[in-house]
């Protein structure tokens, strides 16, 4: 028997794609519409011949079944699509491929294509980028290797791919390490952080410098927190490739070399100057080299073994209560000096008291006994003008007699 399919005009396909025709003589239009497969609207199918032709039919349509056209065979075909946050990766059998943005559909071949993917668009935010490298069109390098250039994508932005040659550069840096407790140790480990997507925001790193000797051969852990701010990619990319490594290395060699020449007590009393940025020299030119800025770092204290913590501790205790007793006896000192000085005071201002009290009553003897000879003056002086007075009105004489009498 012998199948033909006829594909109808394009005002009919919502009724039939196909109609189907039987050669044989006495079965007339449609006569194997009994065998027939039916295809969907919106569906594709492969249909292998036995001569091992492969065709696509879209649906709606139907096409004779193996019951007529005996070795055909059908294959339903994957649909692959994307959004717009999304794109297609083709890869066909002739070794070329094709990258496809949403949003886009497709189905995946089976002659034309190896494989049809749907991948995730990259999204960027404010402030991260992506490191990209692409093929340089006609550009051969040594040994007939193909050159690449590197570009920067800065977001915000939705980063797809232009073609399957292109690599994301992947960073590995030193990172914390997982098999310890984050909370009790800031631990690093080289590789442990690995992102494509490079943020250049500040940020801050934890570490711990451990093993920090001295120089009293004291064995310590000083706790540290660095601030930093990237400020050129591509010259960090030119010059490391693990920027927090070098931190780690830079910083670590500076707290060696500041605590070594110090005794214990000394490196107590100088913990303050952790906090500046004094004391790091090799990691400020450490981040200057890779366009690195250290903003600032701040000691978070400082871990030693337990024997000589607890000697610390008790020293402390020691000291702590010799102040306060010291304190106590110096506030006793001086409650005694001031209630001296009080008591001082006090007796000088009753003296000075009495002294003006009997100042005071020697000024009113002193006035009163003027008072008496300004008085008896007085009487005097008025009792000699009254005999003068007499003695002149006394022609014969006889003051002595009056005053006799008198």
């Amino acid at each position: 028997l012998k199948c033909q399919v006829a594909r109808t005009p394009p005002s009919d396909r919502l009724s039939a794609s196909f109609l189907l025709y039987h050669a044989s003589a006495g079965r007339g239009k449609m006569g194997c519409r009994l065998c027939s497969r039916t295809i969907p609207e919106g569906e594709v199918w492969a249909v292998k011949e036995t001569s091992g032709k492969v065709r696509t039919v879209e649906g709606p349509a139907q096409v004779c079944a193996p019951c007529c056209c005996t070795g055909r065979s059908f294959e339903k075909l994957q649909q692959v699509a994307a959004q717009e946050t999304e794109y297609l990766k083709f890869k066909y059998r002739d070794g070329h491929s094709e990258i496809r943005a949403g949003p886009a559909s497709t189905v995946v071949h089976p002659v034309d294509h190896i494989s049809v993917t749907r991948e995730s668009a990259i999204q960027l935010g404010d402030q991260e980028c992506v490191v990209v490298y692409q093929n340089e069109e006609n550009a051969e390098g040594q040994g007939g290797a193909v050159k690449a250039k590197r570009q920067v994508v800065r977001g915000p932005c939705l980063y797809i791919p232009q073609s399957h040659s292109e690599w994301i550069h992947e960073f590995c840096w030193t990172g914390p390490d997982s098999s310890v407790n984050s909370m009790e140790s800031a631990r690093k480990k080289v590789g442990a952080l690995k992102f494509t997507k490079l943020r250049t925001i500040p940020g801050k790193m934890y570490y711990d410098v451990e093993n920090v000797r001295t120089k009293d051969n004291a064995l310590l852990t000083v706790k540290l927190m660095i601030f930093y701010q990237l400020n050129d990619v591509e010259k960090m990319l030119d010059n490391t490739n693990d920027p927090f490594g070098d931190f780690v290395n830079a910083v670590s060699a500076d707290v060696i070399e500041w605590c070594a020449p110090k005794k214990f007590d000394e490196f107590l009393e100088a913990t303050d100057q952790l906090n500046t940025l004094a004391p790091y020299t090799q990691l400020k030119q450490s981040g200057e080299n890779i366009a690195y800025s250290i903003d600032r770092v701040v000691f978070r204290g400082y871990v030693a073994p337990d024997a000589l913590q607890k000697m610390h501790d008790k020293a402390i205790e020691k000291r702590t209560a010799l102040a306060l007793q010291k304190e106590t006896e110096e506030e006793e000192q001086k409650m005694a000096d001031f209630k001296l000085k009080k008591e001082s005071e006090r007796i000088a201002q009753e003296q000075k008291l009495a002294m003006e009290k009997l100042n005071h009553e020697i000024a009113l003897k002193q006035k009163s006994a003027d008072a008496e000879n300004a008085l008896k003056k007085l009487e005097a002086t008025v009792e000699l003008e009254r005999l003068a007075n007499i003695q002149k009105l006394d022609k014969k004489g006889e003051m002595a007699a009056y005053l006799m009498a008198k």
